[in-house]
């Protein structure tokens, strides 16, 4: 692939200018290039915002036009350490409030452009515009196939196919308020849990465990109980260990998503991670498909028995089906 960036113009001009690549000139010629190269770094990092966004604006010629405010970090970087934290959110407060760009703040997650807005009417403007509909997929995302759900999935005809079964069959009214005994079920099950361990109790867990098993009943038709007892505690715990394993992976700040020089490197095992999770998530869920396919009994519809009986263009693949009933369980 050839690349035509600025910093490939500088290298071949340079080389040009080398007739006889002698020891001494190929030395020289390293020494030049290795300069200007950290001579493009720094201008790219003075920018305010950071280098990613020195460099977006420098090539398009927008050096005239008013740029967003923000911090820029270090050079290479930029504000990667503002995103290293499980309150990132704090930091990234204080940062607009230190750069006075509350209304709008411009940062660097390596060669990453990013915004973020501290005032409700802008928020208000980007959650609505359809211009921000897309949203950058992250490579545990795009491997972990949430790509081809609501979630990551590109603005277009099947993102608008996915939301309207969401919205007819797992978010409509009706069905939430059919729903609610099973919600008042697990409910039950945490207040007796919350009575019996009055010690060393995490409420945390608790609700992690009652808000998975609310989605499971609502998307699989299964039913378990917050004690882990009954006949598939195997099939609980197993679920569980996918879908903490799936927020972890999805949480990380993965540096290769920003710094492309690192992907083929995969330095914190985001990657392998992933290659082994995907399997586990695949026969899990295809496992319960199948059941679904070979029950004829009649019982209460559940998420995949809606996504099986869809017909024409709503028609979800196997893979798509997969990628949708996932994601489902997992937020």
């Amino acid at each position: 692939m050839v690349r035509t960036d600025i910093e490939s113009v500088w290298i071949l001009a340079l080389a040009s200018k080398c007739r006889a690549f002698t020891e001494e000139n190929t030395a020289w010629s390293l020494l030049i290039i290795a300069a200007a190269w950290l001579v493009m770094t720094l201008i790219y990092w003075a920018h305010p915002g950071g280098p990613a966004w020195g460099k977006y604006r420098l090539k398009r010629f927008l050096i005239a036009s008013k740029p967003i405010p923000g911090p820029r970090g270090l050079p290479l970087i930029g504000s990667m350490e503002l995103m290293a934290s499980s309150l990132a959110h704090h930091r990234i407060a204080a940062a607009a409030e230190t750069c006075g760009a509350k209304r709008l703040m411009a940062f660097s997650l390596g060669n990453t452009r990013a915004i973020v807005t501290c005032n409700p009417d802008v928020a208000r403007e980007i959650l609505n515009s359809s211009v921000f509909a897309d949203r950058p997929v992250k490579e545990s995302a795009y491997s972990l196939m949430f790509n081809r759900a609501i979630g990551f999935a590109p603005y277009g005809i099947y993102w608008r196919t996915l939301r309207r079964i969401a919205a007819n069959h797992l978010f409509h009214p009706k069905q939430i308020k059919s729903a609610e005994v099973q919600r008042q079920a697990i409910a039950s099950q945490m207040v007796d849990i919350f009575g019996v361990y009055r010690q060393n109790f995490r409420v945390r867990d608790v609700l992690k465990r009652g808000s998975l098993n609310n989605m499971m009943c609502s998307i699989f038709g299964r039913k378990y109980r917050l004690d882990s007892t009954g006949c598939n505690i195997n099939e609980v715990e197993e679920l569980k260990a996918l879908v903490d394993e799936g927020y972890d992976l999805l949480g990380k700040l993965n540096w290769s998503d920003h710094l492309q020089w690192l992907a083929d490197f995969d330095p914190q095992k985001i990657r392998f991670r992933c290659s082994r999770l995907v399997p586990k998530v695949n026969r899990f869920v295809t496992r319960i498909i199948a059941e679904h396919r070979a029950d004829t009994s009649e019982k209460t519809r559940d998420f995949v028995d809606v996504l099986l009986s869809l017909q024409g263009a709503d028609n979800l693949s196997d893979s798509d089906m997969i990628a949708v009933l996932w994601v489902g369980i997992s937020f």
